[in-house]
């Protein structure tokens, strides 16, 4: 995330770009505050059910996480994205900082909705003491985050939110096939095939 600020600081003298880097941080903060949430609460609740019930319990529970993760995405997207126009000019008075923080601010209300996969998936792997996983699993959102922002889409303001949305997306992607089929909680077959 030091290479996205600083990527965003060198684009213009003027220093618009900056500003409106920081500006859309401090909005897509807001909402990664509630992800965190989400990965504490799975960090906590995922091994605690794997020690009390087993594998099937903590299953139900990361299952659950991963559903109200993906839930709460949805509504922080949409509340930010709704919100843009209304809290946008509390945090800048000059108006080509506000005209260049919509866009980036927009890119990063869609962010949430991948994040909500994002942080279930980091805490149910924090609570499983997959700490390997995720930090290979982390090296590779980096090195396409990196990437992305070193290719010609890093040249414009738009480019690097993409590129932050490019390492969420590599993230939950990651985080989810983690969870569904390497995971010591994946499911081994379907229930049905198990009943006959």
């Amino acid at each position: 995330f030091i290479s996205a600020a600083r990527r965003a600081q060198m684009m213009d003298p003027t220093g618009v770009s900056a500003a409106a880097y920081g500006i859309t941080m401090q909005i897509y903060s807001l909402g990664v505050v509630a992800h965190l949430g989400v990965q504490g609460t799975a960090a906590a609740l995922v091994p605690s059910s794997r020690a009390m019930g087993g594998d099937d319990a903590a299953r139900d529970v990361a299952d659950r996480i991963f559903a109200w993760g993906s839930i709460l995405g949805l509504v922080l997207a949409g509340v930010q994205w709704f919100a843009l126009p209304m809290i946008t000019p509390w945090f800048s008075p000059l108006p080509e900082v506000r005209a260049a923080v919509k866009g980036p601010a927009a890119i990063s209300s869609f962010i949430h909705l991948v994040n909500g996969l994002v942080f279930a998936g980091e805490g149910t792997m924090l609570g499983l003491g997959s700490f390997r996983d995720l930090a290979l699993i982390t090296t590779l959102g980096v090195g396409t985050m990196v990437s992305c922002l070193a290719s010609p889409l890093g040249q414009s303001l738009n480019g690097v939110l993409i590129s932050l949305a490019a390492f969420n997306l590599v993230q939950g992607l990651a985080v989810t096939v983690h969870h569904i089929r390497i995971s010591p909680l994946r499911r081994r077959g379907f229930e049905l095939a198990k009943g006959r």
